[in-house]
């Protein structure tokens, strides 16, 4: 459900496989949880059905619109949704229902854009740059064309860690530039976060050239590599968060230091 609200994109047509399921998803009155920007965490919302409707067995008698509204229970921040219900009529003998996210504000990438702010002091301006252009387009049903600009952030964090990396004792620059993506990845594993590196032989993908990459088949990779890419700079952030409060911890202390010295003399 939070997924439903959450990350698929506007427009996707989706295939409903469990009808049951999906009215028990229509008819929902309960609670949610998800992104509240406003307060920059996560939250619960208050799920609820704007359509006046008696609850029915058959998903046909649910064909049409239906609008949907999540409220902040902390906040009262509100995200509207409206979904649309269709039969697929152009197969008789099967029969097929499908629903499409039509409309949502604020959108998705409103809401996953906000939560990068904080990663501002370790991302460079482009790469984030590019980030807002890539979640934008996904969260509109364009798969090529985000996925061009995904691939390259990862791509280029990717060789950031790289740079890193090959600083250490032991590195092997040679056999690294032999290898594919997911080799890279395995090699860089203790510069990457464990999802990553669990998951490398997905990245293979980012190997490939645009033109071989069909429109859903980017949009089916772009969360995969999204998610990895947040991990990416999750890591990366909590490093920098520490070694801030370090500093700040040790400018503190000096400042003691001097000041004692300064009360013996």
């Amino acid at each position: 459900m939070k997924d439903i609200y959450f990350k698929i994109p506007l427009y996707k047509k989706n295939e409903i496989t469990d009808q049951a399921k999906f009215i028990q998803f229509i008819e929902y009155d309960g609670i949610v949880d998800g992104y509240n920007p406003h307060l920059d965490e996560n939250t619960t919302y208050r799920v609820k059905n704007l359509r006046s409707s008696t609850w029915y067995e058959h998903l046909e008698s649910y064909c049409g619109y239906h609008p949907v509204e999540l409220t902040c229970v902390r906040t009262g921040f509100t995200i509207r949704y409206y979904f649309l219900i269709e039969l697929d009529e152009t197969d008789a003998d099967n029969e097929k229902f499908y629903f499409q996210k039509v409309g949502q504000y604020p959108t998705i990438a409103d809401l996953e854009i906000s939560q990068l702010k904080k990663y501002s002091k370790i991302f460079s301006k482009n790469d984030k740059k590019e980030l807002v252009k890539a979640i934008g387009l996904s969260s509109n049903g364009v798969g090529v064309g985000s996925f061009v600009y995904l691939r390259r952030i990862f791509e280029n964090l990717i060789t950031k860690h790289y740079d890193i990396a090959k600083q250490t004792t032991g590195w092997n620059d040679d056999e690294y530039h032999k290898c594919r993506m997911a080799e890279k990845i395995g090699m860089l594993k203790d510069f990457l976060p464990e999802f990553v590196v669990k998951n490398k032989s997905i990245y293979s993908i980012v190997s490939k050239g645009i033109h071989e990459l069909e429109e859903q088949e980017c949009l089916e990779y772009f969360p995969v590599l999204k998610d990895a890419i947040i991990l990416i700079l999750e890591m990366d952030y909590k490093k920098w968060e520490k070694q801030n409060q370090e500093n700040q911890a040790q400018e503190n202390i000096q400042k003691i230091i001097d000041k004692l010295s300064k009360d013996k003399t």
